[in-house]
């Protein structure tokens, strides 16, 4: 359980703090790493955001993920292993991540940037790459 609680914390951190940071220092501007990312700005705002009842529909889904996940949890169904709960703690944290910001800035700020592939941030990475160790292990 700490591992989820561990983990879970650490990404929303590091997400938050990443936003922040591109939202202070690269407002306008792509900043290239290498020949194959960069990082730019691109603040998703789906009308949706505005509606303060998606808001908090979106926040009861998110309550209603993390108790279902450790429902199963308890119940000796899914999630047994340290790798697991990690996992969950990863992707529950960078979905915390993108609410919060769907909460405070009517918007997700997506900012790592292949060319190939859309923008994404994070908790991005937290949430999918937290699915695939919850399930896979």
């Amino acid at each position: 359980m700490i591992g989820l609680i561990v983990s879970g914390s650490v990404l929303l951190l590091l997400d938050q703090w990443s936003k922040k940071t591109v939202r202070l220092f690269a407002p306008d501007r792509a900043v290239c790493y290498a020949h194959f990312v960069r990082i730019r700005r691109v603040n998703h705002a789906s009308p949706i955001y505005r509606n303060q009842n998606a808001r908090m529909a979106l926040a009861i889904i998110w309550v209603f993920a993390a108790a279902s996940a450790m429902i199963l949890r308890d119940s000796g169904l899914w999630f047994h292993g340290r790798v697991s709960l990690i996992g969950l703690g990863l992707a529950l944290g960078g979905a915390a991540g993108n609410l919060l910001d769907i909460w405070r800035h009517r918007s997700i700020v997506d900012f790592i940037d292949f060319g190939w592939w859309p923008a994404f941030n994070f908790a991005d990475v937290g949430i999918v790459t937290g699915l695939l160790l919850a399930f896979w292990h």
